[in-house]
């Protein structure tokens, strides 16, 4: 790529200092130890040293590129082949290994989407994989992702490839004008910083988990840095405050994870903390004696650590989230906090000496444009060899998908009945990594409304109707995920029947009254007082909607009286309801515990822990002749226990929702139920 010139500055104090600071290097080091303690021994708890480590990546891209306009010369091929050498390499060892362990160890149920975010790792787009698979940041678990911390990596991954070629732009802008570049430079900084925090202070009030991963909420972290490289290299202040500043910014920084629960708030206005921190640090960065934090952070031992912090940091969690899996444990403990950090260590010091450093001063002797081709082959090698791996494999998937569709005497699912012995030599279907996409078919017409916080999820979304123009009965399915599990049973009655089926529904959201239900969110409110008006406008013969909420751990089935509200609005209205009990829920997720292990009745659960004896819901409602409350729990569990496998079909596609396939078998079970409770139904 050609050069862009640039006339050299004819101010020094406008010039910042190129080249190597060991300060600095320190912070960014610190910030990346402390985020691989914070994982190993605070399970997960956020450190704030991922925000210091954007912050820094700011500072120095920044600083360097106005200190190469000050030189006359911006490169974009020789930027991109000095980040990329830096990157690449340990990244590349670690995608590598990663892909081998899940292969080896991991459960086939995490293979396709493990080699998704190899593929997205390599290509610098992981926190968005991460939103696109609904997989929010997390404390390290046995079905935690071994590459979730990519996320910021990728997030620097962007950072790097965009903010130089907006330098370039800005110098091509403003020509033979250096402090005109560094002007604009800092103006578009402040816009972007401006802009990101506001955006991250909304979307984290409707939807933290995306707005934590996102690179629109992350951006302002980033160019905060970049602002600060620009108006320090113009700004100084006196030793002493120095000496104040750095020490106030190291104690923001080590304190962050202890007074801030960043999982939940960053990074909105909680995550200035950090950044102010790191800001005085910088700040007073450069302090002469022995009493400050420069001489501390530039010691041989702390610069030796953060020489490897990033091959730890890539390290520790795959390292963190396959011991976990190995030792069959939800979280580790001190004793194997201790392992997981020696081995990381070990494999960090190894990447370190053997690849990272080798291939650094090899490629430093290679032209530039050589080594950006290197690099970039290797990144799209890993990518590609991710990519047919997840195309294997779901090929499989989908074969297996096909197989249980039309499974028939072999897989009798609910119709052999709960408890009921079946051929151990045929194998249940769908197999445990097919599963998780066995659903409803609405799922894929993309009607169903998102789960998500933000106000664009708010709308009533009306997918078009199951069954003829001319039916006997219109029933609407309303009431999340537990109702829309319903659809291919209550499908095949319809078709029986000559009823019509209209979803009218949003993930994760009960139908109830949003004046009353506190648990509901911003958006699940908006959507429940819209959907009453939508559900009246149908005018159907019945609302097919979910009674009970079944738990997760101990705290037992639950009733929510603002549903009943809801329902008895809609009985005003003349609808009748039907709200069906609720299914079993687990504390893991059945597929993952059936690939792991050789007893399906491992992955059972008592039916205590699960069901009351008689349903919670309010006998006011129970009286009610418009309210028809038909259970199916027997469908589910024995008298003692809920199984994963029923009549050679795998009930459940996930820890509570069941597979499309076991609903078809339940067709005849939910027709004599609700024969029984609805009897108006079938007049």
């Amino acid at each position: 790529m050609a050069a862009i010139l640039v006339e050299p500055s004819r101010s020094r104090s406008t010039a910042p200092r190129p080249g190597f600071i060991p300060e600095i290097e320190g912070i960014r080091g610190l910030a990346l130890t402390l985020v691989v303690l914070f994982h190993v021994f605070g399970n997960g708890r956020v450190s704030g040293g991922v925000d210091v480590f954007l912050f820094i990546t700011g500072y120095l891209l920044t600083r360097s590129l106005v200190a190469r306009a000050d030189m006359r010369r911006i490169q974009l091929r020789r930027q991109y082949a000095r980040s990329l050498s830096r990157l690449v390499p340990a990244a590349t060892a670690v995608l590598v290994a990663v892909g081998i362990a899940a292969w080896l160890f991991a459960p086939r149920t995490q293979w396709i989407q493990t080699a998704h975010e190899v593929m997205a790792s390599a290509l610098y787009y992981e926190n968005w994989e991460l939103i696109e698979s609904q997989l929010a940041y997390g404390a390290a678990g046995p079905s935690t992702s071994p590459l979730q911390h990519f996320w910021s990596l990728s997030v620097q991954g962007q950072f790097l490839l965009l903010w130089p070629l907006m330098v370039v732009g800005v110098a091509m802008f403003t020509g033979s004008r250096p402090l005109v570049l560094r002007r604009v430079v800092l103006w578009v900084a402040i816009a972007v910083s401006i802009t990101s925090f506001g955006y991250a202070a909304w979307l984290g009030e409707f939807d933290q988990p995306v707005a934590y991963l996102s690179s629109f909420t992350r951006a302002w972290e980033i160019s905060a840095g970049a602002v600060a490289a620009i108006v320090l290299a113009r700004h100084s202040i006196r030793r002493r405050w120095k000496m104040i500043l750095g020490w106030t910014g190291l104690c923001m920084i080590i304190s962050c994870g202890f007074l801030i629960d960043g999982a939940s708030s960053f990074p909105g206005p909680p995550a200035l903390w950090p950044i102010i921190g790191v800001l005085l640090m910088v700040i007073g960065s450069g302090a002469a004696g022995r009493a400050t934090t420069g001489r501390l952070l530039s010691t041989r031992p702390v610069l030796a650590v953060a020489g490897m912090s990033y091959a730890l940091y890539l390290w520790h969690w795959p390292v963190l989230v396959f011991y976990i899996q190995s030792q069959h444990q939800t979280r580790v403990g001190w004793r194997g906090a201790i392992v997981v950090l020696a081995i990381s260590l070990a494999l960090a010091w190894a990447t370190q000496r053997f690849i990272a450093n080798p291939l650094m001063h090899d490629t430093q002797r290679t032209r530039s444009g050589a080594r950006l081709i290197a690099m970039a082959t290797i990144a799209l090698l890993i990518a590609g060899a991710a990519w047919s791996a997840a195309a294997l494999l779901e090929r499989e998937r989908n074969s297996n998908l096909a197989l249980a569709a039309s499974s028939g005497p072999d897989h009798p699912g609910a119709l052999a009945g709960v408890g009921a012995s079946t051929e151990r030599e045929v194998p249940f279907v769908p197999a445990p990594d097919a599963a998780e996409k066995d659903l409803p078919a609405v799922y894929s017409e993309g009607c169903v409304q998102n789960y998500r916080g933000d106000a664009k999820y708010d709308a009533v979304e009306i997918c078009e109707p199951y069954g003829p123009a001319e039916a006997t009965k219109t029933i609407v399915m309303s009431g999340g995920s537990h109702v829309v599990q319903w659809l291919p049973a209550l499908s095949a009655i319809a078709d029986q029947e000559g009823w019509q089926i209209i979803v009218v529904d949003k993930d994760g959201c009960r139908l109830s009254d949003p004046d009353l239900d506190e648990e509901l969110g911003r958006s699940c409110s908006a959507w429940n007082r819209a959907a009453l008006t939508t559900i009246e406008s149908l005018g159907p013969d019945a609302v097919f909607t979910v009674a009970t909420r079944t738990p997760e751990d101990d705290t037992g089935e639950t009733f929510n009286p603002a549903q009943a509200d809801r329902w008895l609005q809609l009985v005003d209205l003349g609808i009748p309801v039907v709200a069906i009990r609720d299914t079993p829920r687990f504390t893991l997720d059945i597929p993952t515990c059936i690939s792991r292990s050789e007893h399906p009745e491992a992955c059972a659960r008592a039916r205590s822990e699960i069901f009351e004896e008689q349903t919670p819901v309010a006998s006011a409602v129970r009286e009610n002749e418009m309210v028809a409350l038909p259970d199916l729990t027997d469908h589910f569990c024995t008298l003692s226990s809920c199984g994963p496998i029923v009549g050679n079909v795998l009930v459940y596609r996930d820890r509570d929702h069941i597979t499309a396939t076991y609903a078809r078998t339940l067709a005849p079970a939910l027709r004599a139920a609700l024969a029984e409770s609805a009897p108006w139904l079938f007049d």
